[in-house]
């Protein structure tokens, strides 16, 4: 809907640069992990030189089982206190879910975050899409997440401001002066505590993007800070405990823990592998032999065992589903098991072709090749270690695809898994290898029917993060190798040797393999023929289209017409998606349009399209009602404005509160001025009247046609709709196209533009002539148009970051959308949320800037040339 306009208000310079930064660091992340892995690389691999892994695993097994057992209570007591989080936003938005469902939820989560990337920083997707299911609305999740993320930081704040202020500052001191240092501790507490001093002084509630947050209770904000300090506390002491004695000052190591923790966080690295060991093992000042076995147990612990067990909860769920088909979906863990089980499945196995690796770097103990010697040819125990480091590669690229919920991965990570396994008992009896991937195997196998995406594994795009995380993977396997057998010259002759106790000729073959594992994907990828990321529809395409709208013309399915955007068509073509591009991200304009069964599959196709591009998935316009469907699929969301819906029934111009509208039609007939609709014959014979009216509405504002998420003059899309004149004098001063529902379900007001001639008021006017001429044809909804978040409402309150909603609706563009959303209050709507459903995390700053890039894009397709 397009309001009276004014000048646009010119963006803020914060907002401008905030969004552009962030689309910047989004692209950059993983070039600073990637730097900063490679300094971990130096900085283990320097140590590692006084302490072998056969040294390091033998002093592993040495750590007394009285530190074991208190770093197993410690990390046993900080999940629990993790899952108090969940706990206490709930208790914040007073809804009623079960305990137990909340906790295990919150394990599963946690445990999962911690290994692939820390949740509150990356995206809130999974527990969005766990949440969702359990009937919460959209600004309730959201609510959640502030209220969760919130406590993490305070934890974070306090400890860390303690250990900075508290005078221990040797664990910094080769990254920041000791006054700076703890300048910055004494500014961190003081940061914290005005929290409390907040929530008593203020009791108003806050707006953050259109959302109303109640200022928390004392009692609250002080569960949250026991909780947050006791969950930075308990992780630094799982760690403490398996330090051997003498132990650093418990103040002076949580510095190093926490400064070691936010590196870590910012590498963009899983788990932050390496970087954190680097660190701590810098900070600490002990000798790297005291050190590194409290740190690999530490990994082992704290993150590994409860990724296991999260993954075994996930397998005893599916395994109740396969019982229970008919609860389903109505199973809160059943929701959780297809949200969360690909990707923790991709985490898995990743580490799967990380432990084939290694085992192909490592020697193979005598005992077990003699054995294996004794009943298997030499070529086929050196085809198997070949075979080993091959299919460890192998694994790494299906790892992507696992996470991409690919079918072709699932499939051929069963085989490779499977050969896998069969390959490490050949080539030296490792058991033990094989029983881990013999367990992936029946975990993916369970979770087969998750992996629905139907791409080509090789025809996907791998993700920075991706190439940065097997790169570390396939150098800590080159590393690995070249360190143990660093005491042996590798000569040309070695590649050709052959025989039982020939473990480096072994490593080098398979390092060749590993190599032509990544080249031959490298080239695949070179050669893959190029392919459109957008064809804009036809004629005939468009007309399809209509057909379709005609059924579900709610906003802004009519948009399609304009021919600007791509079509993604579901098997039977009578439901569809429209979608545009701009560089790397994918938007989706609103909902897929359809009957509800029929467009069902558009999401995941559209996330397929997306994934065949390396493309970033958005969803702009999304409704309340298919969150969840977007949420399924990993995508979190945010408030984007509001769809003004008038409900006809309830209206009436000769109500009491609507005197100024029936004074505004009364002026108007005085002065002459007459309303009326024309049906869609008439509107294409007039379209060169309305052209001339929108020409030279656009060239008095001295202002171009925008597209996607709004509709311009394009005649082809014009001439399909009946319109709505105001004439004086049988001249046409005024007019708006109608996207009618054959139902009379809903009418929406579409594309007004005027002559700078049109009588004083006509706008009301003309409003509230199409809603009782809409009543009075039976129609029960009018829509005015989607309105962004009301800025002018929240600017007192709202953090500027929290106030990035409705970024993309201001920029360049013709309209005042605080001006449109007064008009629209006259007519007292239902204002219903629009939301902007995206990856999460940083991405949120790339989406902002891409989509009001799209918006801003001048039109394409047909009849945008004149």
């Amino acid at each position: 809907m397009s309001l009276e306009p004014v000048s646009p208000p010119p963006a803020p310079a914060a907002a401008s640069w905030i969004v552009a930064a962030g689309r910047y660091w989004h692209r950059l992340a993983p070039l600073v992990g990637l730097a900063l892995f490679g300094a971990a690389v130096v900085v283990l691999a320097r140590e590692l030189r006084t302490m072998p892994p056969r040294e390091l695993a033998a002093t592993m097994r040495q750590v007394p089982a009285g530190a074991l057992a208190m770093a197993g209570l410690c990390t046993f007591l900080n999940y629990l206190i993790l899952t108090g989080y969940d706990q206490l936003a709930f208790r914040y938005i007073r809804v009623p879910i079960g305990r137990a469902r909340i906790a295990l939820a919150s394990f599963v989560g946690y445990a999962i975050a911690n290994n692939v990337g820390f949740a509150l920083l990356s995206g809130t997707s999974a527990r969005y899409r766990f949440y969702s299911r359990w009937g919460l609305s959209g600004e309730d999740i959201s609510r959640v997440v502030l209220f969760y993320s919130g406590t993490f930081w305070l934890g974070l704040i306090v400890v860390g401001g303690w250990a900075l202020a508290g005078g221990e500052l040797q664990a910094l001191a080769s990254v920041m002066p000791a006054r700076l240092a703890q300048a910055t501790g004494w500014l961190m507490l003081g940061m914290a505590f005005a929290y409390p001093v907040f929530a008593v002084v203020r009791r108003r509630p806050v707006s953050v993007a259109g959302i109303e947050f109640r200022i928390p209770s004392i009692g609250l904000v002080t569960a949250q800070f026991v909780l947050s300090i006791l969950d930075w506390a308990l992780a630094a002491g799982v760690l403490y405990a398996l330090l051997p004695e003498p132990r650093p000052d418990f103040l002076f190591f949580v510095g190093a823990f926490l400064a070691a923790q936010l590196v870590a966080l910012v590498s963009h690295v899983p788990g932050g592998l390496g970087v954190f060991e680097s660190l701590m093992i810098l900070m600490l000042q002990m000798p790297a032999t005291a050190v590194l076995p409290g740190l690999a147990l530490f990994r082992v612990i704290y993150y590994l065992i409860p990724l296991a067990i999260a993954l075994v909860v996930l397998i005893a769920d599916e395994l109740s589903q396969r019982r229970q088909q008919v609860l389903r979906w109505s199973s809160a863990f059943g929701s959780l098991g297809s949200e969360v089980t690909p990707k923790l499945l991709a985490v898995f196995t990743m580490l799967a072709a990380a432990l084939l690796l290694t085992s192909a770097a490592l020697p193979i103990e005598p005992s077990r090749i003699e054995l294996v010697g004794a009943h298997v040819p030499l070529p086929v125990i050196e085809a198997a270690h070949f075979l080993t480091g091959v299919l460890g590669a192998v694994l790494l690229v299906i790892t992507w695809g696992l996470w991409r919920r690919l079918a072709a991965a699932a499939d051929w990570g069963l085989a490779a898994l499977g050969a896998g396994a069969a390959a490490a008992l050949v080539k030296g009896f490792d058991y033990e290898a094989a029983a881990v991937l013999a367990a992936l195997i029946g975990a993916l196998a369970l979770s087969r029917s998750e992996f629905d995406r139907r791409t080509p594994l090789l025809d996907v795009p791998f993700s920075p993060g991706w190439l940065v995380t097997s790169l570390a993977v396939v150098s800590g396997f080159v590393g690995l190798g070249l360190f143990v057998f660093r005491n042996v010259a590798i000569t040309p002759e070695l590649w050709s040797e052959f025989g039982l106790r020939s473990d480096l000729p072994r490593f080098l073959r398979a390092t060749i393999g590993v190599g032509l594992v990544f080249v031959t994907v490298a080239v695949r990828h070179a050669l893959r023929p190029a392919r459109p990321a957008v064809t804009l529809p036809d004629a005939q395409e468009l007309d399809r289209a209509a057909a379709v709208i005609a059924t579900s013309p709610a906003l802004p399915a009519p948009l399609a017409l304009l021919g600007d955007k791509a079509l993604i068509w579901n098997d039977t073509r009578d439901a569809f998606l429209m979608y545009a591009v701009q560089d790397s991200t994918w938007v989706a304009l609103g909902d897929p349009v359809g009957a509800g069964g029929a467009a069902g599959s558009l999401v995941p196709a559209f996330l397929a399209r997306c994934d065949e591009y390396d493309g970033l998935p958005v969803v702009c316009g999304a409704s309340g009602r298919w969150l969840p469907a977007y949420a399924e699929h990993g995508l979190t969301s945010i408030r984007l404005g509001d769809e003004a819906r008038v409900y006809l029934p309830h209206f009436s111009v000769e109500a009491s509160g609507n005197r100024v509208l029936r004074t505004t039609l009364a002026r108007l007939t005085r002065a002459g001025a007459s309303l009326r609709v024309i049906p869609p014959e008439e509107t294409a014979a007039r379209l060169d009247t309305l052209r001339e009216i929108s020409d030279a509405w656009l060239a008095e504002r001295r202002i171009a046609e925008r597209s996607f998420a709004v509709s311009w003059f394009n005649p082809d899309y014009v001439r399909r709709f009946p319109a709505v004149l105001l004439e004086n004098g049988g001249r046409v001063e005024a007019f708006a196209l109608l996207w009618p529902d054959p139902a009379r379900s809903i009418v929406t007001i579409d594309l007004l533009r005027h002559r700078t001639t049109a009588p004083r008021g006509f706008l009301d006017g003309l409003l509230t002539w199409v809603l009782v001429w809409a009543r009075q044809q039976g129609y029960r909804w009018c829509s005015l148009g989607l309105v962004p978040v009301d800025e002018a409402s929240d600017a007192e309150t709202a953090p500027f970051w929290m106030r990035l909603g409705p970024y993309p609706f201001t920029q360049g563009g013709p309209y005042h959308f605080r001006l449109l959303r007064k008009h629209a209050r006259k007519f007292d709507p239902v204002w219903e949320p629009r939301y902007l459903a995206y990856p999460g995390g940083s991405s949120l700053l790339t989406v902002l800037a891409d989509v009001a890039a799209l918006i801003a894009r001048p039109p394409a397709g047909p009849g945008a040339s004149r």
